[in-house]
């Protein structure tokens, strides 16, 4: 049985019932805020509970850039390796290079029942972590700073917001 059309006469959208569920998981949140955290004994940290959702489905980490931590979706890291190869030939050295690192250092983690995920050693010690984290919501991804290392990264974007903002605007 087919449901009655929506918008224009004759239309039909979905069945009666049919993949209502994936209507809503369509939208994607953007991710934003910045988070305070600290590391267990573990190497366990909470994902913001408020930025959750977008993980359900569980969360590729990886090294980033400026030495932090990146973690995303599954759907999101898979775009972001394409868009990060766009142009850019899988059979050069730098090719090559730029997928090692990003997705040679990937792990796939499943929050556990308290929303945390477990990260290896080798990936704090890039980001050069100790305990004190500040996770931030970059759009379509999380970042994870060693806290002290985010706040002085942070002034300095501060400082430089003004003259980056014109410099972007005259390319």
């Amino acid at each position: 049985m087919l449901c009655d059309g929506v918008g224009k006469s004759g239309a039909i959208l979905l069945q009666c019932g049919e993949q209502w569920g994936n209507v809503a998981s369509m939208q994607r949140p953007v991710l934003v805020g910045e988070y305070d955290f600290t590391f267990d004994a573990k190497n366990r940290v909470a994902i913001p509970a408020r930025l959750r959702p977008a993980f359900a489905g569980g969360v590729y980490v990886t090294k980033g850039h400026e030495h932090c931590l990146a973690g995303y979706a599954p759907e999101e890291f898979k775009e972001y390796l394409e868009r990060q190869m766009e142009g850019i030939s899988p059979n050069s050295s730098k090719g090559r290079d730029l997928m090692r690192f990003t997705a040679g250092n990937a792990m796939h983690q499943e929050l556990d029942g308290q929303g945390r995920i477990t990260v290896p050693a080798r990936h704090l010690e890039f980001a050069g972590i100790n305990r004190e984290v500040s996770i931030i919501g970059v759009q379509d991804h999380v970042e994870i700073w060693d806290r002290t290392a985010w706040a002085d990264y942070q002034s300095r974007l501060e400082e430089e917001a003004d003259a980056t903002a014109d410099e972007l605007a005259a390319s």
